[in-house]
């Protein structure tokens, strides 16, 4: 969960994406080229992935989503309308990757 943080070390615009049921998941889209898709583990957000997306935007798509309940996505109670599953984390990643509607093949950057 991330409380305050200093957004100078994050100066990125922040966009949305709703799960289609009012859950909405945070996500960095910066820079243009061939996409770079990076994916984090638990339980940190987008925010590892700063640096390099400050490295990479000038050549690179960069793509950088917080997993429900993480960084600056929504945070539904459990139970609520979100089990926090390993089949909700797949689910939420292939519908926001459909989302992107991206025309290129990805480099995928990973890590848990």
């Amino acid at each position: 969960m991330v409380a305050e943080f200093d957004r100078s070390l994050f100066p990125f615009e922040s966009r949305y994406f709703d799960r289609g049921d009012g859950v909405r998941l945070h996500y960095i889209d910066e820079g243009a080229g061939p996409p770079v898709v990076m994916v984090h583990g638990n339980p940190t957000w987008s925010f590892y992935y700063r640096n390099v997306i400050g490295a990479l935007r000038s050549s690179n798509r960069c793509l950088a989503f917080d997993h429900v309940g993480m960084g600056l996505s929504d945070k539904p109670a459990v139970g609520a309308n979100y089990a926090y599953a390993l089949s909700e984390r797949v689910a939420d990643f292939d519908a926001w990757i459909e989302h992107l509607q991206l025309d290129a093949p990805i480099i995928l950057v990973v890590h848990d």
